[in-house]
């Protein structure tokens, strides 16, 4: 193993409390867009005659809902959206009793489709697409099949996407859960983000500790600040660093004896009947 990958493992194995940022390259590695797609940025105002920045922003959707949600299927659903051997690594970093969260921006739960149970979406999902009528919920299946603008399968109504559009104000409450959880981190893993993404670059001021890791695909401006760095394939290096975890081993109650046990009902039973007797007083 890779000495630097060696020295993250051993990390790891020693933490109770890792906090992981997942960022953008997690989902491009998964073949999604993303909400922005800005890597195919050209392409989209090609196609559209709008910059993928004003398709996707809450002034864009009241005013040509037709428009976004052609966007919505064509290019932010893009694929079947499947988990890739990154969410696997982390959901056994949780296994392990070691993963106190996952913070992340992206759309598509994959973190929560490998299983990870704390995991905060800061902007929502394309799972949580709801009627502005009566809430109900849809998923991004009900989007991608629907004939035009999908609609409310009661009220006949346009849906809302599940997700924060350029414009509208993040949930504080998911800001301030996130900030605390940074704060409190033993081990802050950054997978597919540089440090001078507008994911980390809130965060950052949270962490005081000393084992801040970035996993990205190359390196970017700023990410010398982190204690350790390493570049390449996200779904190798996690994977190689998730072998062999230690699972946390929690302390043992001390079991009673059986003369503890016997003392023990015979002193809930007595209590039982001055119970009864203040009752009939």
């Amino acid at each position: 193993m890779d000495p630097i990958l060696a020295k993250i493992q051993k990390m790891i194995n020693e933490s109770e409390h890792v906090v992981v940022i997942s960022g953008l390259e997690v989902v491009l590695e998964a073949g999604l867009n993303g909400v922005r797609a800005e890597q195919i940025a050209y392409d989209i105002e090609q196609e559209y005659g709008y910059s993928n920045d004003e398709i996707v922003s809450s002034e864009f959707f009241s005013r040509r809902v037709n428009t976004f949600y052609d966007y919505y299927k064509k290019i932010i659903l893009n694929k079947e959206i499947a988990t890739t051997p990154v969410h696997d690594s982390i959901k056994k970093i949780q296994e392990a009793g070691r993963l106190d969260a996952v913070i992340t921006r992206t759309v598509y739960s994959l973190h929560k489709m490998a299983g990870c149970e704390n995991v905060i979406e800061l902007h929502g999902s394309v799972e949580e697409n709801r009627c502005p009528n009566c809430n109900k919920e849809f998923g991004s299946a009900y989007i991608r099949s629907a004939k035009g603008v999908p609609v409310c399968d009661e009220c006949e109504i346009p849906l809302r996407p599940g997700f924060t559009l350029i414009g509208e104000m993040v949930d504080n409450g998911r800001m301030t859960k996130a900030s605390n959880l940074v704060e409190k981190a033993d081990v802050l893993l950054i997978v597919g983000a540089g440090l001078n993404s507008p994911l980390c670059r809130h965060f950052l001021k949270y962490y005081s500790g000393n084992k801040m890791v970035v996993f990205n695909v190359e390196e970017s401006v700023g990410d010398d600040r982190a204690d350790y760095q390493a570049y390449g394939n996200l779904s190798d290096m996690m994977t190689e660093i998730t072998k062999n975890l230690q699972v946390v081993k929690k302390p043992e109650k001390e079991k009673k004896t059986a003369k503890e046990v016997e003392e023990s009902e015979k002193t809930e039973k007595t209590e039982k009947k001055e119970e009864n007797v203040n009752k009939d007083e």
